[in-house]
C-alpha cells in the first residue's frame, strides 16, 4: 500500500516555524495590547481628570463673578441705603448711575419699596429710563431672603442671556428692610470669556441653567437657535445630579462625533459647565505609541521568524534522514537493515532505539512466523473440522479439513450459512443444540459428526463471532451402538427363558384343542360340526397370534438402532418393557404399579428408550426381594434444559420418568461408580455391569438427565428427565 505524504503545513519544520512565531508574536500582542488598553485607560482618565479640573475652575470663577457682583450691590446698599430709599430722587439716581458706570456687565438697576413699587432705575442702554406710576419688579419673585437671589437665566430681545441679581436695602441704624435693589446682569460677555477658554484644537466649553438650557456655547448661535442638550449624556448626569465620570464618558456629540464629555456644577446659581473633547484627539498620544510598539513587534517577529526557520531545518534534517531510512526499510522489507545514526542528541538515541526496535521486531517475526507455521499444522490436523462464523452465523473462514468434509477448496463459499452445510437427510441430520451429534454424507460415506458452539470475544481481526467446531465421531457412534446391541443380546439371553414360559402356555392348548379335534375326527360315531371345529380353530388361531405377539416384542426389542431420533410416545414403550417383564414379576411374585399421564412425547429412538426402560427395571426386580413392589411413573412437570456454551437454548416443559424400588439399595461408596461401564454390584454371573453406563449415554442423546438416589437397607429410586416435545415439533 502507497504511504501518503503529509502536507507541508502538517511538517515538523512549520510547525516549529509557527511555534516560533507564535511563541514571539503572542506574548508581544498581548503585552502590546496589554499596554495599549493601560495607557489609553490612564490617557483617558488624566484627560478626564484635567478636563474636569479645568470645569471646576470655570464653575468657581463664575461662581466667584456672582457673588462679586451681588458683593457690589450689598456694599452700595449698605453705605448708600438712605439715599437709595430715601425720598430725593436726585440722590438715588447719582448713586446708581455711579453704580452703572463702575460695574461694566450690569445692565440696569431698579430701586423699590418693600412693596415692590419701582422708586428710581438706571439703564445702560437708555438716556431718558422713566419710572412708570405704580410699576413694580419685572422679577417681584426674586427677592433677597438672606444676603441676595439671583434669578433663572433669560435672552434680551437681541438674544443675550441675562440674570436678576436683588439685594436688600437694610438701614444701618435700625437694620430694617427699608426696601429692594435689583440689578440686570448681562452674561454674555462673561460666556464668551469662559467659552473661548482653549481645550486642545477640537474641545469646547459651553454651559447650561439647572434645567439644561444652552446658555452659552463657543458657536453663539446655537444659543440663539435654543439647541436642546438635555439628550447629551454629560447633560442628563448633570440634570439627575449623577457624579462625574473620570473613568470616561465616551459618546457622540450633536454632529455625531465621539467625544470625551464630562461636566462640574457651579453650585450657586445651578449652571454646569460642560466641556468636550474629540476622541481622536484625546487619543493622539495612543496612537502614536501603538505605532511605535508595532514598529518593535514586526522587527522581533522576523528576528523570531529568521531564528525559527534555521533551527526548524536544523532540526527536522535528522528527522527527515529517519524517514527516508524508514521509507527505504519499508520497501525492501529487510528487518536486519539500519538507519544511519547522525548525532549522540536525542535524535540520535532515537535512530538508535529504533534500530534496536527492528532487531526485536526481526526477531519477534520469526517467532510469530514459527508459531504461526505450528498453529497452521494444529488447526490442520488436529482431526477436526474448524470454521469461524459472523453475527449472523455465516462462514468467514474454515480449516483444510473442513474444506476437505464440504468440497470447500475456493472461497466462494465465504458468508454462507452454516445450516446449508450441516442440514443432511433425515431428522438426524438437523442441526440443534451445542454438542449435538449430526448424520451427514461426508464424501460418500455416512459420518457422525458432533458440532460445538464456542461464542469469541469482539474485537479480533477476523469480526468473528463463534468458533465452529465439528468433531468426527463415527467410530465412537458405532462403538456405542455395538455395546448397547451386545448389552441388549445379553437382555434377550435373560428374556429367553421367560419367553419360552409364555409360549408354553399358548402352545399347551394348541396341544390340546388339536389332539381333541383329531381323537373326534377318527372315531366312527358322529363327527364334530362345522361351528365346533370353527370354534377349535378360532381358539388355535388366538394362541397362535399370542405367540406372535410375545415373540414379536422379543424381536423388536433385539433389532439394532436406528441411531437416529424422532418423536416418540415415552409412555407407550414403556408398557412393551413392562410385558416383556411379566414373566419375572409373576416369578417374584412382585407388584408392579405404573403411573403414567397420556401424550408423553419425547425426541429419541424408541429402541433404545425401551431398552433404557428395560435396563432400569430389570436393576429394580433384581434388587428386590419376593413379595416386594416397583412403582414406575411418568409424567409432565414444569421445567427447562439449557446446555452451556450453546447457541441455541431450550425452555419448558419436562417428562419425568421415576422407577422407585423396595430393594437392598447401593452402598454409598458406591453410588458415584454406578454410571461406569462395568461396575456392578451383582454376585458375579448374574450382571455385566454395562446397564446404567448404556442408559447414561443413550438419556444424554436425548438431551435428558439421569439421576439415582439410593438408602442402603431401604431402596433405591432412578429419575430420568426429558424436554417435552408437541407432536411434531423438531429441535
Amino acid at each position: 500500500m502507497s504511504e501518503r505524504r503529509s502536507p507541508w503545513w502538517m511538517r515538523i519544520k512549520v510547525r516549529v516555524l509557527v511555534f516560533g512565531v507564535l511563541m514571539s508574536a503572542v506574548p508581544l500582542i498581548v503585552f502590546g495590547l496589554a499596554s495599549f488598553t493601560a495607557a489609553q485607560a490612564y490617557l483617558e482618565k488624566s484627560i478626564q481628570e484635567q478636563n474636569y479640573e479645568r470645569a471646576t475652575l470655570l464653575a468657581g470663577q463664575i461662581q466667584d463673578f456672582i457673588q462679586n457682583n451681588a458683593d457690589s450691590l450689598i456694599l452700595v446698599t449698605s453705605t448708600n441705603a438712605p439715599e437709595l430709599a430715601g425720598p430725593d430722587p436726585l440722590a438715588r439716581e447719582t448713586v446708581l448711575g455711579t453704580m452703572l458706570r463702575e460695574t461694566p456687565y450690569l445692565e440696569s438697576l431698579l430701586v423699590a419699596d418693600t412693596q415692590a413699587q419701582v422708586l428710581g432705575k438706571v439703564s445702560r442702554r437708555e438716556v431718558d429710563y422713566p419710572v412708570q406710576e405704580g410699576e413694580t419688579f419685572p422679577h417681584p419673585g426674586f427677592f433677597a431672603p438672606e444676603s441676595y437671589s439671583i434669578s433663572e437665566v433669560f435672552f434680551s430681545v437681541d438674544g443675550r442671556p441675562q440674570v436678576y441679581l436683588t439685594v436688600n436695602i437694610i438701614d444701618p441704624q435700625t437694620r430694617k428692610n427699608l426696601g429692594y435693589l435689583q440689578a440686570k446682569t448681562d452674561l454674555k460677555a462673561l460666556f464668551n470669556k469662559f467659552t473661548s477658554t482653549p481645550i486642545g484644537q477640537g474641545g469646547i466649553i459651553y454651559l447650561t441653567d439647572g434645567k439644561g438650557k444652552l446658555i452659552g456655547h463657543p458657536d453663539f448661535s446655537r444659543v440663539l437657535s435654543r439647541e436642546d442638550v438635555t439628550q447629551n449624556p454629560s447633560v442628563r448626569n448633570f440634570l439627575t445630579g449623577k457624579r462625574p465620570d473620570l473613568a470616561g464618558n465616551e459618546y457622540r456629540n450633536a454632529d455625531g462625533v465621539p467625544v470625551l464629555g464630562l461636566y462640574a456644577s457651579v453650585g450657586n446659581p445651578s449652571w454646569g459647565v460642560f466641556i468636550e473633547q474629540p476622541v481622536h484627539e484625546a487619543y493622539e498620544p495612543i496612537a502614536q505609541f501603538a505605532f511605535r510598539v508595532m514598529g518593535i513587534m514586526f522587527v522581533i517577529i522576523l528576528g523570531v521568524t529568521l531564528i525559527s526557520i534555521y533551527f526548524g531545518l536544523k532540526l527536522t534534517k535528522p528527522i527527515e534522514n529517519l524517514e527516508a531510512g524508514v521509507r527505504r526499510i519499508i520497501s525492501t522489507e529487510d528487518l536486519q537493515a539500519e538507519v544511519t545514526q547522525e548525532s549522540d542528541d536525542e535524535i540520535g538515541r532515537l535512530v538508535q532505539a529504533f534500530n534496536n526496535l527492528l532487531r526485536r521486531l526481526s526477531d519477534k517475526t520469526a517467532n510469530l512466523q514459527a508459531e504461526q507455521e505450528l498453529l497452521e499444522t494444529v488447526v490442520h490436523g488436529i482431526g477436526a473440522g474448524m470454521a469461524l462464523l459472523d453475527q449472523e452465523k455465516r462462514l468467514i473462514w474454515w480449516n483444510s479439513i473442513f474444506s476437505d468434509w464440504f468440497g470447500l477448496e475456493d472461497r466462494n463459499f465465504k458468508e454462507l450459512p452454516y445450516e446449508a452445510l450441516l442440514r443432511g437427510e433425515g431428522p438426524e441430520s438437523v442441526y440443534g443444540e451445542n454438542g449435538k451429534v449430526l448424520a451427514l454424507e461426508v464424501q460418500g460415506d455416512k459420518r457422525y459428526l458432533r458440532h460445538s458452539y464456542y461464542r469469541l470475544s469482539s474485537g479480533n481481526p477476523e469480526n468473528a463471532a463463534y468458533l465452529l467446531l465439528l468433531e468426527d465421531v463415527t467410530q465412537q457412534v458405532e462403538m456405542e451402538a455395538r455395546v448397547i446391541q451386545t448389552e441388549k443380546m445379553a437382555t434377550v439371553g435373560l428374556l429367553a427363558s421367560g419367553v419360552a414360559h409364555e409360549i408354553n402356555n399358548p402352545l399347551a392348548i394348541v396341544s390340546a384343542h388339536n389332539e381333541d379335534l383329531l381323537d373326534r375326527l377318527q372315531e366312527e360315531s358322529e363327527l364334530p360340526s362345522k361351528a365346533e371345529i370353527q370354534g377349535i380353530l378360532g381358539i388355535i388361531a388366538k394362541q397362535i397370534d399370542r405367540c406372535k405377539q410375545v415373540t414379536s416384542r422379543l424381536l423388536r426389542f433385539a433389532r439394532p438402532g436406528r441411531h437416529n431420533l424422532d418423536v416418540m410416545d415415552a409412555n407407550k414403550a414403556i408398557e412393551q418393557t413392562v410385558d416383556l417383564l411379566a414373566y419375572r414379576l409373576k416369578q417374584k411374585r412382585m407388584v408392579l404399579i405404573k403411573e403414567s399421564e397420556p401424550g408423553l412425547w419425547v425426541d429419541g429412538d424408541e429402541n433404545e428408550w425401551q431398552q433404557v426402560v428395560l435396563n432400569i427395571l430389570t436393576n429394580a426386580i433384581d434388587a428386590s426381594g419376593e413379595g416386594s413392589q416397583i412403582l414406575v411413573r411418568a409424567q409432565r412437570v414444569k421445567g427447562h434444559s439449557a446446555s452451556e456454551g450453546a447457541l441455541f437454548i431450550s425452555r419448558g416443559d419436562e417428562i419425568q420418568v421415576e422407577v422407585v424400588d423396595q430393594g437392598h439399595g447401593i452402598p454409598p461408596q458406591y453410588l458415584k461408580k454406578v454410571f461406569d461401564p462395568f461396575f456392578t454390584t451383582k454376585p458375579p454371573g448374574q450382571g455385566t455391569g454395562l446397564g446404567l453406563f448404556v442408559s447414561y449415554g443413550i438419556v444424554q442423546k436425548m438431551r435428558g438427565k439421569l439421576f439415582v438416589e439410593s438408602t442402603e437397607g431401604k431402596g433405591t429410586t432412578v429419575r430420568i428427565n426429558l424436554p417435552y416435545q408437541e407432536m411434531g415439533d423438531r429441535p
